[in-house]
């Protein structure tokens, strides 16, 4: 008998054990310590009895996911919403129900211990969509370049959308930082900074605020040097009287293809010879000639070419070539 009831007390505490580790691998993931959240309603604006879509991006403190099936709490002041969701691909989903009475509702987002963020939704007013002003400035930029996208959100009666609205900015040329998701100022404003990469073309930049259409602006990306490279026909000349040399500059790409129309300007250690400045042709080559007078050899002393073409940034490039004389 003493036998069967231990039998059945080690079976109990098996079962036991079984569940306890179960519901350990079933733990919902916590919200960490820093995260960050943004809301965004679609749409804004509903009828009595409509409903409106909020999505809550979640991000950790290095800006990646909050981590798959994280709690995600919503409520309202105003109709109703799902209580729980959780976050899959970094963000969760609610619904919000009109109930009939017309106003504004709040709805509040929260995750962890006080992680917070609200929204407010237009109830009884009909679907009216925000309306965007997208602006990229400057709108001509090189490679490597910067450009400021300012995005104006405005509701069906001019005003600003208000502060905290979230703004979600995409670009298909170049990168975005701050990335998405932009919260407005309490101007309606929310902006952030496109930085072109390596590769020319027309960057398109797409802004959404909450229900509004699509609102988008374009960038010219264009090419810009990378390289240059300065050739001379003679590295060594004969002092004693006028002498010529021909110079030729090759421009590049960060792709080592040559740029059409790049500045390119020749200059020379001699006080007495002149600055050239001229333009690439289509196989990226500009030329030149130096004419060097006889008294600019009387000292035997060498004598420097540069060839220069601005960059995408601050510091040009150039390319220097020395060329000595003899016979002194």
């Amino acid at each position: 008998m003493n036998v069967r009831r231990s039998l059945l007390l080690l079976s109990l505490l098996c079962v036991l054990c079984l569940g306890f580790a179960l519901s350990c691998g079933k733990a919902t993931p916590v919200a960490p310590t820093g995260t960050t959240l943004a809301i965004t309603a679609n749409p804004s604006r509903i009828d009595l009895f409509g409903t409106s879509t909020i999505t809550v991006f979640g991000r950790k403190a290095n800006g990646s996911n909050l981590d798959p099936g994280t709690e995600v709490r919503f409520s309202t002041d105003k109709g109703s919403i799902d209580g729980i969701s959780t976050i899959k691909d970094g963000q969760a989903t609610a619904t919000l129900h009109g109930d009939g009475s017309s106003g504004t509702a709040t709805v509040t987002a929260t995750t962890g211990a006080s992680t917070m963020v609200t929204t407010k939704i237009q109830v009884g007013q009909g679907d009216v969509k925000p309306t965007l002003l997208v602006n990229v400035n400057p709108n001509n930029i090189p490679v490597l370049g910067k450009s400021t996208v300012t995005v104006i959100a405005r509701n069906a009666d001019g005003t600003a959308v208000g502060a905290g609205q979230s703004v979600i900015v995409t670009t298909d040329l170049g990168t975005l930082k701050p990335a998405s998701p932009l919260t407005t100022d309490a101007s309606g404003i929310a902006t952030t900074t496109l930085t072109a990469g390596s590769q020319a073309g027309t960057a398109t930049v797409t802004a959404i605020v909450g229900s509004s259409d699509p609102k988008t602006a374009t960038l010219t990306i264009r090419d810009s040097a990378a390289s240059i490279s300065l050739q001379v026909d003679r590295t060594s000349i004969q002092s004693g009287g006028d002498q010529v040399v021909n110079l030729t500059a090759f421009v590049f790409n960060a792709q080592q293809q040559p740029v059409n129309g790049a500045t390119v300007t020749f200059s020379s250690s001699k006080p007495s010879l002149s600055t050239s400045v001229t333009t690439t042709d289509a196989s990226g080559k500009a030329t030149s000639t130096l004419t060097v007078k006889a008294a600019d050899l009387a000292t035997c002393e060498p004598i420097t070419v540069t060839a220069t073409t601005p960059s995408g940034t601050a510091t040009p490039f150039s390319s220097t070539k020395t060329i000595t004389v003899t016979g002194c």
